[in-house]
């Protein structure tokens, strides 16, 4: 029976992390090594993974100093044995038949990478994306569309809601010391996956909590990292991928909006506008490009050019629609 090594990095989440180990301790798939990378927590999460690990042989418990994400996600890959590879992050929670129905999808057409729909869970509302028929992908250009345009919605990019077969991750590992390591991580994986497959069903749940470390209160440098991890990103497949320019843009731009919008929403915003005004002429530089891109629709041209426009213009009409959606 295949052996499937679920890593979960584990930091602070004394509150998330029973649901979240229930949820997998518990899958409908039993041939499970589940490898809880306590990250130098300071609350009772390391003694919460010890005791789950006390009560279930599959677990094994890593104790480190802490070093980020994904310096624990790759703790985790450096012991894993299994044939295939998930993770799950320790403040979210998986369907318990989630790896049973991956595994399964993946062996029956053959895949490299399998993965699920997810849904976003705020103030405890579910919000999960619309149904879409299934489908597979053999090509690295059709992978790198499905991926970074994410038509259906939900997230395309974390590694949490994939199962991985061991092979493609073998020489991949998070780049140390970033947010937003996904996005680093994605063409690494790509590029060792030869056929990939994404199905509809919601089987990953995405907390969405303002103590994550996607949530800054005050301006970081690091809210930057989303543009260089698409920078980086875009310059590879301009050189490997050509074909599917237009999608490496499209992140791009997205990452340019991400960004503008948290330091915007930081409470030290003023001190930091100047960066955001640097955001904003890069847009502006490729105005013609956001104009031309096929994957971008006419509402989302109009936000881009009005943040290459101006900034402030832009936060007034986004606040408008905001309040106005509220009413109606």
């Amino acid at each position: 029976m295949d052996l499937i090594s679920i890593i979960v990095p584990v930091y602070n989440v004394e509150q998330f992390l029973p649901k979240c180990l229930d949820s997998i301790v518990n899958q409908t798939y039993k041939n499970l090594e589940i490898i809880l990378v306590d990250d130098g927590s300071t609350d009772n999460s390391g003694k919460i993974c010890d005791e789950y690990a006390f009560k279930d042989n599959r677990i094994k418990v890593i104790h480190k100093v802490n070093g980020g994400l994904s310096d624990a996600r790759n703790a985790g890959l450096d012991i894993c044995t299994g044939d295939y590879i998930g993770f799950v992050d320790s403040d979210d929670y998986v369907e318990i038949d989630m790896y049973e129905i991956l595994l399964n999808y993946l062996k029956e057409n053959n895949l490299d990478v399998a993965m699920c729909a997810s849904a976003d869970v705020i103030d405890c509302k579910v919000i999960c994306t619309p149904k879409f028929d299934s489908f597979t992908v053999d090509s690295k250009e059709d992978m790198i569309r499905e991926i970074f345009v994410n038509k259906y919605g939900g997230s395309s990019v974390g590694v949490w809601n994939k199962l991985y077969i061991k092979d493609v991750l073998k020489d991949v590992r998070f780049l140390k010391g970033k947010l937003y390591e996904d996005a680093f991580f994605l063409l690494d994986w790509i590029k060792n996956t030869k056929r990939f497959g994404r199905i509809s069903d919601c089987k990953y749940y995405y907390v969405q909590r303002s103590g994550s470390i996607t949530h800054l209160r005050y301006y970081n440098k690091n809210i930057l990292d989303v543009v260089e991890a698409y920078e980086r990103n875009l310059n590879i497949i301009k050189k490997k991928y050509p074909e599917v320019i237009d999608a490496g843009k499209f992140r791009l731009y997205w990452a340019y909006k991400v960004a503008v919008d948290r330091i915007h929403s930081c409470v030290d915003f003023e001190e930091h506008k100047e960066v955001v005004e640097n955001l904003r002429k890069k847009l502006r530089k490729d105005i013609v490009g956001i104009l031309k891109n096929q994957h971008i629709n006419h509402k989302g041209k109009i936000g881009f050019l009005l943040m290459a426009m101006s900034i402030k213009f832009y936060f007034v009409i986004k606040n408008y629609i905001k309040v106005r959606n509220k009413k109606y």
